[in-house]
This record gives C-alpha cells, sequence and structure tokens, in this order.
C-alpha cells in the first residue's frame, strides 16, 4: 500500500528496533495463544481426571507463562513507544526540510500554526499506522491461522461460519470505503482550522488586549468549533453505522458458538474443556477478523493524513544551481519582472551593483523595497522573468543557499532572536573569534548592556524576545551580521531602534568597510541616506 512504502524509509531507519518489536509481539502472541489450551486442560483436569498433582502442574505453568507474557508485553510497548517517537520525528523533519527549500511566494497566505499542527499530526498518526499495522497484520494472521487449525479439528462447523463471516465483512468494508475516507478529510481539515484559531487567542494576546478585541477572537473561535463539531457528528455517525454491522456479526458469531458447541456437548461429543477452548480460539478468531474489518476505516482515516502530507511534499522545491561563488563583485538586474498577489511589482526594472558602494535603497511603503531584497536573495528564484546575476552568473545557476550562508547578511527591520543564549543568536552554530566579537561590541555600544547581564553573553533570550529592549535586539542583529562579515551586506531601517551614540559608530564603521562590500540599506533616515554613494529610489520605477 502506498502508506506502507512512503513510511518505510522513516520506520527502517532504525531496523534494529523495528525487528525487536516484531518479535517481541510475535513471543507475546504465541504465549497469549497458548493460555487457553491450558485453561481448557485445567477444566478437564477438575470435570473428569480429577488429579491433583496435574491440577498443580498446569497452575505453575500458567503462572509462569502468564508472568513472561506481562513481560514481553512490557518490552513490547517501551519499544513500541521508541520507534514510533523516532519515525515520528523523522518524517516530521523531512516534510520541514522540505518546505524550507519552497519558494516564499507559497506562504503568503499560510496560516503556519495550521500547517505546523497539520505537519506533526498527520506524520505522527502514518507512522504509528504503519508500525502498529505491519505488527498486528502479522499477529493476528498467525492468530487466525493457528485458531482455524485449531477448530477445523475440534468442529468444523465453527470454520464454516467463521468463512461466511470473514466475506460479509469484506463485503461491508467495500460498501463503506470511499464515504470513511471522505468524512476524516473532511473532519482532519475542520480540527486543523480549530487548532488554529486557538493558538491565535494566544499568539495575539497583546494585540486583543491593545484593541480590546477579546469578544472578535473569541467569535472567531467560537465559529471554527461549530465547523468542527459538524464534522465531528457526521464522522461519527457513518462510524457507528460501520461497527454496528460489526456488533452484528460479533452477535450472530457468539449465538454460532454457543448453539454448535452447547449441542456438542449436550450429545456427548465434546468435553467442557474443549468447549472452552473452542470458545477461547474462536474469541480469538473474531477479535483477529475484527481487527482487520476495522483496518479499512482505520486505514482510510490515516490514508487522509499521507495525503495530505504527499500534498504539501508535492510543492515545488526551488532547485538551487551548482556554481558555488567564492566573492561578490557585482549584482545585477535586468528587465525584472514580478507580481504579488497579483499586483504587479516590478516590471521590466534594471538594476546593478557594484562592490566598494553603499546603496539606499528608499520608496513608500508598498513600493517593493522588501521584495527588491527577497528577489536579490534568491527566496522567489521561479517566480519571476528577467534575470538577476551575481558576477554576471545567472542567481539561478548559483547555489545561492550557500551564498546567503557565507557570502550574504541580512539585518531585518524586527531582528528575530531565537529562544537561546545571545551568543548562539550572534554566531548562530558557527565558530567564532572571541576577540573579533568583542570589537564588534564595542563599535556598536553593546558592551555596558552585556556587562550588565549576570550571564553576558551567556544569558538566554526567551520565546518572544521580550527579556531584551527593541534596540538592543536590533544591536544583536547587527552585531550577527559583522560577526560573520559577508561581502553582500543588507540592512532594513538599522537605525530606527538606535540611540544617537550608537547610530553615528554604525555609520562610521559602514564608511570604513564599504570598500570590500556591496552594502544595501532601505532607510528613511536621512543620515543613514547622507552617507551612500547612490540612491535606489522605487517611487520613480
Amino acid at each position: 500500500m502506498k502508506i506502507f512504502k512512503f513510511c518505510k524509509k522513516f520506520i527502517f531507519k532504525y531496523k534494529c528496533i523495528f525487528s525487536l518489536n516484531i518479535l517481541l509481539n510475535i513471543i507475546t502472541a504465541v504465549i497469549g495463544m497458548s493460555i487457553p489450551l491450558l485453561m481448557g486442560e485445567i477444566i478437564n483436569n477438575l470435570t473428569y481426571k480429577k488429579s491433583s498433582q496435574d491440577l498443580i502442574y498446569y497452575c505453575i505453568l500458567y503462572a509462569v507463562i502468564s508472568i513472561i507474557n506481562v513481560l514481553s508485553g512490557f518490552l513490547s510497548s517501551y519499544i513500541f513507544i521508541k520507534l514510533q517517537t523516532k519515525s515520528g520525528y523523522a518524517l516530521n523533519k523531512y516534510v520541514i526540510n522540505h518546505l524550507q527549500d519552497v519558494s516564499m511566494s507559497h506562504f503568503a497566505n499560510i496560516d503556519t500554526a495550521y500547517l505546523n499542527q497539520r505537519i506533526n499530526n498527520d506524520s505522527n498518526s502514518i507512522i504509528m499506522f504503519c508500525i502498529e499495522v505491519i505488527v498486528n497484520i502479522l499477529v493476528n494472521s498467525i492468530t487466525l491461522i493457528f485458531a482455524a487449525f485449531l477448530l477445523i479439528r475440534i468442529n468444523h462447523n465453527i470454520a464454516i461460519v467463521m468463512f461466511i463471516l470473514l466475506i460479509l465483512y469484506i463485503i461491508i468494508y467495500s460498501a463503506f470505503k470511499k464515504p470513511l475516507f471522505q468524512k476524516s478529510f473532511e473532519l482532519k481539515e475542520a480540527q486543523g482550522s480549530f487548532f488554529s484559531k486557538l493558538n491565535e487567542q494566544l499568539f495575539n494576546i497583546k494585540f486583543i488586549k491593545i484593541h480590546s478585541v477579546k469578544e472578535v477572537f473569541t467569535k472567531r473561535l467560537d465559529l471554527a468549533f461549530t465547523g468542527m463539531i459538524k464534522r465531528i457528528v457526521s464522522s461519527q455517525k457513518l462510524a457507528y453505522l460501520y461497527t454496528s454491522f460489526d456488533s452484528i456479526i460479533g452477535l450472530v458469531a457468539q449465538l454460532s458458538i454457543f448453539l454448535i458447541g452447547g449441542f456438542a456437548i449436550i450429545n456427548g461429543h465434546m468435553t467442557i474443556g474443549y468447549y472452552v477452548i473452542m470458545t477461547n480460539y474462536f474469541s480469538m478468531m473474531m477479535n483477529s477478523s475484527r481487527y482487520f474489518f476495522n483496518l479499512g476505516k482505520t486505514y482510510q482515516d490515516n490514508f487522509v493524513s499521507y495525503k495530505r502530507i504527499v500534498e504539501i511534499l508535492s510543492i515545488p522545491q526551488q532547485e538551487y544551481g551548482k556554481y558555488e561563488i567564492e566573492n561578490i563583485e557585482s549584482i545585477k538586474v535586468e528587465n525584472l519582472t514580478f507580481a504579488y498577489s497579483e499586483k504587479s511589482i516590478f516590471e521590466n526594472y534594471n538594476l546593478e551593483l557594484e562592490k566598494g558602494k553603499m546603496y539606499s535603497l528608499t520608496g513608500h511603503n508598498g513600493a517593493g523595497k522588501s521584495t527588491l531584497i527577497s528577489l536579490i536573495l534568491g527566496l522567489y528564484i521561479n517566480d519571476y522573468e528577467g534575470k538577476i546575476s551575481y558576477n554576471d552568473i545567472d542567481i539561478k545557476e548559483i547555489n545561492i543557499y550557500k551564498a546567503r550562508e557565507k557570502n550574504i547578511g541580512v539585518t531585518e527591520q524586527e531582528p528575530i532572536l531565537i529562544p537561546d543564549t545571545l551568543i548562539n543568536n550572534i554566531i548562530l552554530d558557527k565558530n567564532y573569534d572571541t576577540k573579533l566579537i568583542t570589537k564588534y561590541i564595542n563599535i556598536l555600544g553593546l558592551n555596558e548592556y552585556i556587562a550588565s547581564l549576570e550571564k553576558g553573553l551567556e544569558t538566554v533570550i526567551n520565546e518572544k524576545s521580550s527579556n531584551i529592549s527593541g534596540g538592543e535586539k536590533q544591536k544583536i542583529s547587527i552585531l550577527r551580521q559583522f560577526v560573520k562579515n559577508p561581502e553582500l551586506m543588507i540592512f532594513d531601517e538599522p537605525s530606527s531602534a538606535l540611540d544617537a551614540e550608537s547610530k553615528e559608530k554604525l555609520i562610521n564603521y559602514l564608511d570604513d568597510i564599504k570598500k570590500d562590500k556591496i552594502i544595501i540599506i532601505i532607510t528613511h533616515d536621512n543620515s543613514m541616506q547622507d552617507i551612500c554613494d547612490v540612491e535606489i529610489n522605487l517611487n520613480e520605477i
């Protein structure tokens, strides 16, 4: 099946754990199948043979087997959780890594909270399904074969009844297959929408308080909840109807065992002990058959999750070129045409940037300043017409990911700091020179701030960076770029949260290093514009 083919590389990544999981489950199943035989022998001994020695022997054997069964079950549960967690994470990471290489245009109208919940739930759902199904199909198949063999030997009429019921199971599943898939798909989408609205209640808590819009956001949550409830009820109705047939078949099976077994005992063709054995193995066969019957619904539920994961993975990734640039001497934008959300931003736009110059990028809000930077960075590499080149090499032929890693630095207008130490936010897991960092700390006037912190550069930034001011946050972001020391330096409103002294130090340092750089500054600050060699005014295009 498609789900197993897809998941096997994530599960088989942990072959040893997977194999041990199967072995323990088989041991547990085999031990479980031996217990009814012992119970039957104990009853026959009590009813007919009445041997105290045999009774003690069977009781000891029963106790030993039961203890082994409990231990085996405990170990298999432990191994399963470990396997499921590791495999689920591997699939989660695979999907997220795929999205990290998708064009930024895809994320224009995406609710990331919904997407994250969807990826996590669907990944873990199909991984758990595959692991359980591989084990359970094997165990239940062994149980069916073993139980059927014994029942045929005890009473072939029971085996005939079982065969008829299996055919009924197949017919019922075929009738419910498509409706089950559709209802499951609708439910998962509704759940994703609800959890997205649930997440926004806390994510936007500051906005809600400032604007006193608690009722507005609560209403949005209520609407999502109402939609989810409708899907839950609709899905549950169909699921109940489906399982009702299973209950009816189970009733027929139970009546069959009562009648066939009862008449056999009355007519002296069967002992009570063998009746108990037959009842237990028939129950095992029914449970195994019921598993395969319900597997149809479970498969449809998880096929929805599989389709949703595949849908994400079918989003085209950006294809990076193979050429790795050593340095950046120039950047050219030729006949660039780009539209964003059906709004035209650039049409046959041209621009040339050269090393040794500092450029101010100006224009009113919506003029395309951030979009131009994103295009130069290769974030929309397959979404524009025209040509963008580095050193006269088309950006599509360059491994722009490596270039962004080594040759390009960006300081955002709203800097992003990860929940980690200050030093890790600066170096981003790269090697660093302590003396160099100290130099840049002094240039940006961060020395007093860092000295005031109890743990200095080892101070941990919290999740929303609320334990650091806007100005210090911006300085850390600039410091991050200085430490990287790239050839293309991009600053988006770098002075917006800086004090006068820090801004002057930044201006002087940029002026000192520009001879070896291409520096682009998005700014409305006249003092920052004054140090630039060229103004790129997007209001004039």
